[in-house]
């Protein structure tokens, strides 16, 4: 059973954009499924445009009623595509919501949410709070004198992309010992999901967990002041899509440290790297859940499936203490893991589907 399940993670505010086309170009061979980090620049009137360090750009024409921002937004990463080349697309709507990796697993897993947030009197966070009482994600906050972060999240729906634009500083204004006091609380799963390293670490080291979860953005993987490497002892089990995976320099190092290490791959499925009670490394690899028609969002896809997965896994009485797992348990709990986040594709609001729906089109054999 999954007990006790505490995560510590980002809650943001989702200002989410809808646009009418692919955000790679005809030479791409994958979605796009990027996190950077922004700064917005110059310029305003009708259309938003994202520029990366090597000069490829993503520019949008926004709706009349688009609140902001406008003009330029400096990304701190790359786009996926080549140097200097430019996409151009259409939105015709956008909507705010809950977002942050961390709220997700919270919401997916019933799980209490230990983030931060900005003073009082900040709007945004008062929106962020607003948004985690209205989806019932029960919320431990830390208070911290930053505006709430937030995320300009650009969705191209059935073409798959997923461009998560941060706005950060409330979560990197934190301090270790503001985790004290719930790390002073034992819990059965422990999740610690796209915080700072620096952070990351004493969290994961604390006692008191049964069930240690690493679930790292693409700003962990390429951390060179505080590396993931020396944060991993204790980690059970990491999960991460193949992007954030591919990033990380001495990723095989990691790799061997791990009880379990799954790596999601979008419409190519996922994989799972593990030790089996023989004592054997096995990998396991499935296709995406069947569905009959093509997703509406790809945005939580990531969540659900290791949500999913690690209540499955535990639910059929993994014990995480042993380091190893049955390879049939593995792949049963894969195909659970899929199917949900199939279903989830089919969202374009904040949330999960329930363990019911999720066995229901296990049993029906897609998502139709």
């Amino acid at each position: 059973m999954l007990g006790r399940v505490r995560v510590f993670g980002p809650a943001y505010l989702d200002r989410v954009l809808r646009v009418d086309g692919p955000l790679t170009g005809p030479d791409s061979t994958a979605p796009l499924d990027q996190s950077v980090e922004g700064r917005v620049g110059f310029g305003g009137g009708d259309d938003l445009t994202l520029v990366a360090p090597d000069g490829a750009s993503i520019a949008i024409a926004l709706p009349d009623d688009w609140p902001g921002p406008r003009g330029v937004v400096e990304l701190d990463g790359g786009l996926g595509g080549p140097a200097g080349s430019r996409i151009a697309v259409r939105s015709g709507a956008w909507a705010d919501d809950l977002g942050g990796m961390g709220a997700g697993f919270a919401a997916a897993l019933g799980a209490e949410l230990v983030s931060a947030l900005g003073p009082e009197d900040d709007p945004t966070s008062r929106e962020v709070a607003d948004l985690m009482e209205r989806h019932g994600v029960a919320h431990r906050g830390l208070r911290t004198d930053r505006r709430a972060d937030w995320t300009l999240l650009i969705s191209s729906g059935g073409h798959g992309d997923k461009l998560a634009v941060g706005f950060r500083g409330c979560h990197a204004a934190l301090e270790p010992a503001a985790f004290e006091p719930s790390l002073a609380e034992s819990c059965d799963v422990r999740i610690v999901a796209a915080l700072p390293n620096r952070l990351s670490v004493g969290i994961l080291k604390a006692p008191g967990a049964r069930l240690r979860v690493f679930a790292p953005a693409m700003r962990n993987m390429i951390d060179r002041i505080d590396p993931v490497l020396p944060l991993i002892g204790p980690v059970d089990l990491l999960c991460c899509n193949r992007g954030e995976w591919e990033a990380l320099e001495d990723r095989e190092e990691v790799a061997a440290r791990l009880s379990i290490l799954v790596v999601t791959d979008g419409a190519a499925g996922a994989w799972v790297r593990f030790t089996d009670p023989q004592g054997g490394a096995r990998t396991v690899r499935i296709p995406a859940f069947p569905r009959a028609r093509p997703p509406r969002d790809t945005n939580r896809a990531g969540e659900a499936f290791a949500a999913f997965l690690i209540a499955s896994l535990l639910g059929e009485g993994w014990r995480p203490e042993s380091c190893t797992v049955e390879v049939e348990l593995v792949r049963a709990a894969m195909r659970r893991a899929s199917a949900a986040s199939a279903l989830v594709l089919d969202r374009l609001e904040f949330g999960f589907p329930s363990a019911e729906k999720v066995d229901a089109a296990l049993a029906r054999g897609i998502v139709d």
